[in-house]
């Protein structure tokens, strides 16, 4: 029965039992006067009168009172005692005469419902739902990033990017966290490389497809990204360059996140990587360093790190579905499972353990 339905007249059957329902009333107002009846009489038993207790004449007039003449008059202890005794026996009785239950008829005229067939013949009027309670989730803190190097500025916003050494490549920890050397170590932590992203499924399978970038002013054709890739795969048509991506190629198998259209819109794309933030993961898993890693880090960490918003939102999703037994649910979130997918972090068991301790 829906509890927020509002229902003007009564279906068939209620009317048909009309008969039955009146009967149940009166049956109801005669329990409820026995039951007047007995409390009286237990009140009288404890010393307490059914009746109110009436003024004495002492009392003041009720007609208006200046507030000089009230602050004069005092009131003794011995009257004042009284008095709370007198308000005592007015609110008992009140609780004696309130009837205990309603009929279900009389309750759902109330609250504009109609009566259940399997509502008992005598309950309560409807609750609402409570909604169950869950700890909160730990508390954590946002790694520190350590200064870095300074870049000579470009000349122009369409200028090539000035080129530094390449670091080393990242190495895998135990915890199956990506390890990058110098200030990136314990800040910039995904779990999924970028070539495990694309190949289980990422941007709906057309990061890489035939575009034209309104940031360079010119098309960006899938043969001369896909030469600079540093891996290959078999089913690049699907995965990489489809030309309509479909959540059905994403790992999640929903889609999620914005066109490069929106993302230029929105600020997000530099120059030195017009396709997005994907691309530059994929060079700075590479070893190439650059003036916009600081940025893109610190997307990255508002986004999938130890305080980021959609790691927090799926951890809060998966803490109410049962916690970490629900991190093998692929029905839970799988929206935000993907967005983080697609920032190379998958939150797996080990993750949600570390999440649950404040990591």
């Amino acid at each position: 029965m829906d509890s927020t339905s509002i229902v003007a007249s009564h279906p068939a059957s209620d009317i048909d039992d009309e008969a039955d329902i009146n009967e149940l009333d009166l049956s109801y107002e005669q329990e409820r006067l026995e039951n007047i009846k007995n409390n009286a009489a237990l009140l009288a038993s404890l010393g307490l009168n059914s009746n109110p207790a009436p003024r004495k004449s002492g009392f003041p007039n009720p007609s208006p009172i200046s507030s000089n003449a009230l602050k004069k008059s005092s009131v003794s202890s011995e009257e004042a005692r009284r008095r709370r005794e007198a308000k005592a026996k007015e609110a008992a009785l009140r609780r004696a005469q309130e009837p205990m239950r309603r009929s279900s008829r009389v309750a759902a005229k109330v609250v504009g419902m109609v009566k259940d067939e399997a509502d008992d013949q005598l309950s309560n009027p409807p609750q609402s739902p409570i909604r169950p309670k869950y700890n909160p989730l730990p508390r954590a803190t946002a790694p520190t990033l350590a200064p870095g190097p300074t870049y000579s500025p470009r000349s122009d916003s369409t200028s090539t990017p000035e080129p530094h050494k390449p670091a080393p490549r990242p190495t895998r920890g135990g915890d199956g966290r990506l390890i990058f050397e110098g200030r990136w170590k314990d800040v910039f932590t995904p779990n999924i490389t970028p070539e495990e992203m694309f190949r289980g499924g990422a941007f709906g399978g057309g990061f890489f497809a035939d575009t034209y970038s309104q940031i360079l002013r010119e098309p960006l054709p899938s043969t001369v990204d896909l030469l600079s890739l540093p891996f290959t795969l078999a089913q690049n048509a699907t995965l990489l360059t489809n030309p309509e991506p479909s959540g059905d190629y994403n790992r999640w198998k929903v889609r999620a996140g914005q066109s490069l259209q929106e993302w230029e819109k929105a600020g997000w794309i530099w120059v030195g990587d017009p396709r997005g933030w994907a691309q530059w993961y994929v060079r700075f898993c590479e070893g190439r360093r650059c003036e916009d890693d600081e940025r893109q880090v610190r997307r990255w960490l508002k986004v999938a790190g130890p305080t980021g918003r959609f790691k927090r939102a799926l951890l809060k999703k998966l803490h109410q579905a049962g916690g970490k037994s629900a991190v093998d649910d692929e029905e839970v979130a799988p929206v935000l499972r993907q967005c983080l997918w697609q920032w190379g972090y998958e939150l797996n068991g080990q993750e949600f353990d570390r999440a649950m301790q404040g990591d």
